[in-house]
């Protein structure tokens, strides 16, 4: 193709050019890039992956945002600001008892809910700060921001997963570790990104 890849369409007409094959089925490339997909909710984690949603806090377990991944921070807006503690969900069933009621004060994450300890005496407006899943290709969902801002991680992540379906072991290392440079360098662009492309500082520690 004469331009990188921008939606599903052209995606798996990038990779059938680089395969040049014609021993594939019409499910194997698709298969491909949902497996790269798969590894890329576990490995990609810069800024757009990170959301803000409210939740209505007022019972003792809410649902979860279908598409969260992990919980990054959470607080209730009263004034003042009222941040939540995470705790596991053993540890909340032993601090607080069935019958507590108040202002929360911890979360845990159970399934897809989201419990609350103490349960809430009345309907607060939580806060909470996400990892969404990255939005998986296919007919209905055309393009994400991963495919727009960085194709080259599509492409080396279906090309090494078509190549282990080969059993072209060397491609397919090749094809991982290019797709193994791409991700850090995602990852190390958005770490650069949020903090405003200032160098860490390294600040002694302080004695009283």
């Amino acid at each position: 193709m004469s331009s990188d890849p921008s939606t599903w369409a052209e995606l798996k007409a990038s990779l059938a050019n680089w395969l040049n094959r014609d021993d594939l089925s019409a499910t194997e490339i698709p298969e491909a890039i949902a497996l790269a997909e798969r590894r890329f909710q576990r490995t990609i984690f810069s800024p757009e992956r990170e959301v803000t949603a409210d939740l209505v806090v007022d019972a003792e377990a809410v649902a979860l945002p279908a598409d969260l991944w992990g919980v990054k921070a959470l607080h209730l807006a009263t004034d003042p600001k009222a941040v939540l503690e995470p705790m596991t969900l053993a540890e909340l069933r032993n601090t607080f008892s069935g019958n507590a009621t108040g202002r929360p004060q911890n979360y845990a994450i159970s399934g897809e809910t989201i419990l609350f300890g103490p349960a809430p005496d009345a309907a607060y407006t939580g806060r909470l700060t996400y990892i969404r899943t990255i939005a998986a290709l296919g007919e209905s969902q055309a393009s994400n921001w991963l495919i727009d801002d960085h194709p080259d991680v599509y492409l080396y992540g279906a090309l090494h997963e078509l190549h282990l379906l080969l059993h072209d072991v060397e491609k397919a290392a090749l094809f991982d570790g290019r797709l193994r440079q791409a991700a850090e360098e995602v990852n190390a662009s958005g770490l650069r990104r949020r903090q405003g492309g200032s160098p860490i500082r390294i600040r002694p520690p302080s004695f009283a």
